[in-house]
């Protein structure tokens, strides 16, 4: 079963609770944005609070995509501050965690999430495809074709980091990033599930399945499985946006006779910020 879909959610509306999982210490709390209840795939705003730690090395039975919004957090010889990124394929070891600061992540598990003390990764772990931590800060901006595969050109203005890519599936997650004044008149259409979180600025997404769609801010989330229309697309202060996707991003494009007047009502009546 894919993941439900999600729509015009922002993880800030929702109130954090206390967030148990198997093999962590209690004091974490978190709040769920999609969860597939098959699975127990789960991507989740988690708030770690200062002084908590795992205090042992650990394997998690889950892929796990980590990026931190705000804080410190010392893994093992690595120290991951406000924008990095780590990823660990399930069965990896991962090192201790030690919140040096108040913690905010956006995590992603393939499956539920269970940790298990362990010194050695399990012998079929894709210890290969571990990013141990990543400073986003430092990367340059890239073409947009690094992650994903449009029939029609985009327009300038749009690139991206990639952070990781699954050499067998092409599953990736990547920062995008849009000028101010950005748009794609184009109706989207996905062969692969894509979600995404606003880390700054704004989007509009302005129609999604043939309905009035809305505009995303800090801390907006969505979810689609394969198949579903959205767009037009356009942003009037610019974007980034933390986006990851099962497979690689092909994008079909449809026609909306509607698109310039959508996309003009977005750009001449959001505010600026």
């Amino acid at each position: 079963m894919t993941r439900p879909q999600t729509e015009n959610l922002n993880a800030f509306d929702i109130e954090p609770s206390s967030w148990s999982v198997p093999g962590l210490a209690d004091g974490l709390q978190a709040r769920r944005l999609n969860e597939d209840p098959d699975t127990g795939a789960l991507s989740v705003v988690i708030h770690i609070p200062k002084g908590w730690a795992r205090t042992e090395s650990a394997e998690c039975a889950a892929n796990q995509d980590l990026f931190l919004m705000e804080g410190a957090l010392d893994a093992g010889d690595d120290l991951l501050q406000s924008g990095a990124f780590s990823f660990y394929p399930r069965g990896v070891v991962q090192p201790p965690w030690t919140a040096k600061e108040d913690c905010t992540a956006f995590v992603i598990f393939d499956r539920a999430p269970v940790y298990t003390a362990a010194t050695t990764s399990t012998p079929d772990a894709k210890t290969d495809q571990t990013v141990a931590t990543l400073d986003t800060w430092t990367m340059e901006w890239f073409d947009p074709l690094a992650a994903s595969k449009p029939s029609v050109a985009f327009h300038p203005g749009i690139f991206v980091k990639v952070l990781r890519t699954d050499p067998e599936t092409g599953t990736s997650t990547h920062l995008a990033g849009l000028m101010p004044g950005w748009f794609q008149e184009g109706i989207e259409v996905h062969p692969v599930r894509e979600e995404s979180i606003i880390i700054s600025g704004d989007v509009n997404i302005a129609t999604v399945d043939g309905k009035p769609g809305y505009t995303c801010s800090v801390g907006g989330y969505y979810s689609r499985p394969p198949g579903i229309p959205h767009g037009p697309l356009s942003s009037k202060n610019g974007n980034v946006g933390l986006v990851h996707t099962e497979g690689l991003l092909g994008i079909d494009y449809q026609t909306d006779d509607r698109a310039e007047d959508l996309i003009l009502d977005h750009l001449r009546t959001y505010p600026w910020k």
